[in-house]
């Protein structure tokens, strides 16, 4: 006994710690002032509207409100920053993480809440975009939650604890389908699955209790989304023939699992591939056999299922209707990804099990050196701050010729900027800092000529992955 207490002890000292390790290790990429353009849009969103006009404008965009008005709480309290907003994505990967302890290890032990904790965080994309001010972290958090309380329910044999995952999945579904499109066609998927399961458990055992909880459950989920369905029919009507989204061919979802898992490690994509193959071999032997680990091995390919039926889906809508999906937009499946992975090895030999945690150590390892690479070095954001805070005065004028960026340069320098074709050369101004994205409109030399001004290049710097030519306007002397 003694040495069982020993050994929860030492293994919720090694998840605690590992959930401090990531953790500290996505907050360490957030202190730069490096965003792109779906984050300036977050931010312009946020800052610039309260909640209620927060709601407004997402209705006019692809996305639910949710992951907004949760920003907008954060920056209520804690104030604008940059680092504020990178932090409200990081919260849901601690969150997510924390269901290694709260849910997997009382469930299915020690070592399959290890492996999860690693595997979630060694899927090279998940890295990318849990620092980035968007809502797939939260999308991911909720997801794998209701996953959790669906696994739960089947596996209750105790009424009061299916009770207690019913209300948890019925509060993950509401808020994921709040978050995110594609995160509620994975509820969607869940609730499928689930009620799928029931029946056969029901059929077999005379017992309807489940199936009843099932259904219940989702109808609170759909009743409470219905407001917003309406919106994502609008939202989705406008944009049939009218998305930036390429057409979805056998080239493109050829390149899905590249995009999941490529990184600088050779041969990685290949890995993962392999690694969930094998996955699904031992699933299967497992469901074969009657000595036990069926119910383990059918969980985690329920768990793969999801995402498989989330990506079909989007698939034939994309063919049917319009292209409306890419691969990003199975992230908020990626924690139950992991889970079936620790799920379908947490019973083999320990040494497997080290080799799988070695490789995902690799992954993270790797992803974070190609990410703090993107956060800290990959653009010219911090030069050309450094150069306008020590140069610009407080009558100068920015100017701009790329009018897409305009929304962006106004989050680093809010009412200065000025769009090209709107600027009074002929006004009191300091000095006119010109940022030339080589577009047009032109700055045409005779403007200058006849308001006495004359420019001069200063350097080639940019914002963003947008490069431009920075000039000084300023009068002649």
């Amino acid at each position: 006994m003694e040495g069982k207490m020993t050994q929860r002890k030492t293994a919720l000292i090694v998840l605690t710690g590992l959930i401090l390790l990531f953790t500290g290790m996505y907050v360490s990429l957030i202190f730069n002032r490096n965003i792109w353009t779906d984050e300036a849009y977050t931010m312009e969103l946020v800052y610039g509207n309260h909640f209620w006009g927060i709601i407004q404008n997402t209705a006019n965009d692809v996305h639910p409100p949710l992951y907004y008005l949760i920003v907008k709480c954060f920056v209520l309290i804690f104030g604008e920053s940059f680092a504020v907003c990178k932090i409200v994505s990081i919260v849901p990967m601690t969150l997510t993480m924390l269901l290694a302890v709260t849910h997997i290890r009382p469930w299915w032990g020690e070592r399959a809440a290890v492996l999860f904790l690693i595997m979630v965080n060694a899927v090279p994309c998940v890295l990318e975009y849990a620092v980035q001010m968007r809502m797939y972290s939260w999308a991911l958090f909720f997801v794998t939650w209701a996953g959790l309380g669906a696994c739960g329910m089947c596996m209750a044999d105790d009424r009061r604890f299916r009770r207690h995952c019913c209300i948890q999945l019925t509060a993950a579904g509401i808020l994921a389908c709040y978050t995110h499109t594609y995160a509620m066609l994975s509820c969607v998927c869940i609730y499928t699955l689930l009620c799928v399961c029931a029946l056969l458990r029901s059929r077999k055992n005379r017992d309807w209790t489940l199936l009843t909880a099932s259904l219940i459950s989702g109808g609170i989920v759909a009743v409470c989304y219905l407001p917003w369905l309406f919106v994502l029919l609008k939202q989705t009507l406008s944009r049939i023939e009218n998305y930036w989204i390429e057409p979805v061919t056998w080239e493109v979802v050829r390149r899905y699992p590249a995009f999941l898992f490529e990184s600088r490690l050779p041969g990685s994509t290949a890995l993962y591939l392999v690694l969930c193959g094998v996955a699904v071999l031992v699933c299967i032997l497992r469901c074969c056999k009657p000595d036990g680990g069926k119910r383990e091995g059918l969980t985690a390919l329920l768990m793969l299922a999801v995402p498989l039926m989330t990506a079909l889906a989007g698939i034939v809508v994309s063919v049917m209707v319009t292209p409306f999906f890419i691969a990003r937009y199975l992230l908020p499946c990626m924690g139950l990804l992991a889970l079936f992975l620790a799920l379908a090895f947490q019973g083999k030999h320990g040494g497997v099990q080290i080799l799988i945690g070695v490789f995902g150590l690799s992954m993270v390892i790797e992803s974070y050196q190609r990410n703090y690479q993107m956060e800290y070095c990959s653009t010219h954001t911090e030069e050309l701050l450094a150069y306008m805070k020590e140069h610009i005065e407080p009558d100068d004028l920015i100017a701009y010729n790329y009018e897409l960026y305009g929304f962006i340069y106004e989050i680093y320098f809010e009412d200065r900027v000025t769009f090209l074709s709107d600027v009074d050369f002929a006004g009191d101004f300091g000095s006119i800092w010109y940022f030339d994205s080589c577009v047009t409109p032109w700055l045409e030399a005779q403007v200058l000529e006849q308001n006495g001004l004359e420019k001069e290049f200063i350097m080639t710097t940019g914002i963003e992955q947008n490069e431009f030519q920075l000039y000084q306007i300023r009068h002649k002397e």
